[in-house]
């Protein structure tokens, strides 16, 4: 893939916590942009992946590809 062809793509994550009920059970759950799961990354060998990542979380947090 020459440079000509590569892209690049910016993402923005943002992490919450929120309290999702399920089968009369609230749990807190780590989303990412208010999802769970995350969002889906697309790239094509050759590009260039730029993740903002903000915690709104009151606790550290790990992301893994």
């Amino acid at each position: 893939m020459s440079s000509s062809e590569a892209a690049i793509k910016r993402y923005q994550f943002d992490i919450q916590v929120k309290n999702v009920s399920r089968l009369c059970h609230a749990k807190p759950i780590v989303t990412v942009n208010g999802r769970f799961p995350g969002p889906t990354i697309y790239a094509r060998e050759g590009d260039q992946v730029f993740v903002n990542v903000t915690n709104h979380a009151q606790y550290n947090m790990s992301i893994h590809w």
